[in-house]
């Protein structure tokens, strides 16, 4: 729906090479910083820092700099595990890291900060807003690295696409909240196996608009969840928050993603033994479904029906709020942007909300045919 950002790039990747990290360029181009996840593994093929004791810098291990990278930054996620010292993390002077194993922002230490076992995620976080994500790949069961699946575009605001992966906005379409959509601004910290996003105070465009407080945390699984990561979001609305108009609800989370890659949608009946499977470009609008015969309110996943290539979306069981589901196409992006919607309470949201959503890859070697239509989920997918 709606976006704007200025950016720069921070990228998170976990792969099969027994690494992970964040790089981050600045927005002027001139600085690259890096946070290290500590591990007690060596690193290879970098800059040892002080003593062979802090990280080692794998080179061009990540992606290589794109259109979002500034002039300063032709790596992605180049960084390595720890060096020899093990899980401490030690400081070296390569690795820009406070004393006493604490990590490049000065923050918990290695030990706090401990690297997750690896993943098969690679996500990419615009670095001024970083809730506009401009990266997804997933290595596949025969271990190829899919296409990014996200979709963007429309005008700009700021220097950003009006439409990306990550937003949140009312439904139906033109309706508000806009928590997250064009201008947006906020800050990423990384520690281990979560990365956090917090809303800055005023956004980007219009000028100095003061922006409802969001919160959003990623979280990423190794070994049998390796191909999952789990999303956590939360609104600050309170006693002042109003009714708003003609909205069914929000959309806490939007997973926009090609339709050329991912062009179709399937839900759950109620029952939860078979699934209904919709065309994403049927829905020129919202197609809402609430929950009852066709949909348990449970998940939907974007799928490639030849390839087998899905993206699942699952919903945390904790969470008792009223969803409903919508399908949705939009063109100027080229995007299926399913997503959850909250239903808006009668009186409104007084209160801050949490949503919890987890994001799970899968082929036809990992969620075969008659799983799918059996409405099974595969292993390693949800909590």
């Amino acid at each position: 729906m709606t976006s704007r950002a200025m950016r720069s790039r921070m990228l998170l990747v976990g792969l099969l090479l027994g690494w992970v990290g964040i790089g981050l360029v600045s927005c002027g181009g001139s600085v690259t910083k890096r946070v290290m996840l500590a591990s007690g593994d060596a690193g290879a093929g970098g800059e040892p820092g002080a003593a062979g004791q802090g990280p080692d810098y794998v080179a061009g291990a990540g992606q290589a700099g794109s259109p979002e990278t500034t002039a300063a930054g032709a790596v992605g996620a180049n960084l390595g595990s720890a060096g020899a010292a093990g899980s401490a993390g030690a400081a070296g002077a390569a690795g820009e890291g406070g004393a006493s194993g604490q990590n490049a922002e000065g923050g918990a230490s290695g030990a706090a900060c401990a690297a997750p076992a690896t993943g098969r995620i690679t996500i990419a976080f615009d670095a001024t807003d970083p809730e506009r994500v401009t990266e997804l790949e997933w290595l596949d069961s025969a271990a190829t690295l899919t296409p990014n699946v996200i979709a963007e575009g429309g005008p700009k605001h700021c220097t950003d696409p009006q439409e990306f992966f990550g937003q949140s906005y009312g439904a139906p379409e033109g309706t508000s909240p806009a928590p997250v959509v064009g201008g947006h601004l906020a800050s990423l910290v990384q520690c281990g196996a979560n990365v956090t996003i917090t809303s800055a105070a005023l956004g980007c465009e219009p000028a100095a608009t003061a922006q409802l407080p969001v919160t959003t945390e990623y979280h990423f699984f190794g070994d049998a969840r390796a191909s999952e990561l789990r999303v956590t979001r939360s609104f600050g609305f309170d006693g002042t928050t109003p009714v708003y108009a003609g909205a069914t609800g929000l959309r806490p989370f939007v997973p926009r993603v090609s339709a050329r890659l991912l062009p179709n949608v399937i839900y759950p009946n109620l029952a939860g033994n078979a699934v209904t499977s919709m065309v994403a470009s049927s829905c020129g609008g919202d197609c809402i479904t609430a929950v009852g015969a066709t949909w348990n309110g449970k998940w939907f996943a974007d799928v490639e029906p030849t390839s087998g290539l899905a993206l699942i979306v699952m919903r945390d069981p904790s969470l008792t709020s009223a969803v409903d589901l919508t399908v949705n196409y939009d063109a100027a992006s080229g995007s299926n942007l399913a997503s959850f919607v909250l239903v808006q309470p009668v009186a409104g949201w007084k209160a801050p909300v949490t949503e919890i959503e987890y994001l799970c890859f899968a082929d036809l070697t990992s969620w075969p045919a008659a799983e799918r239509a059996s409405a099974t989920l595969p292993a390693g997918c949800g909590p």
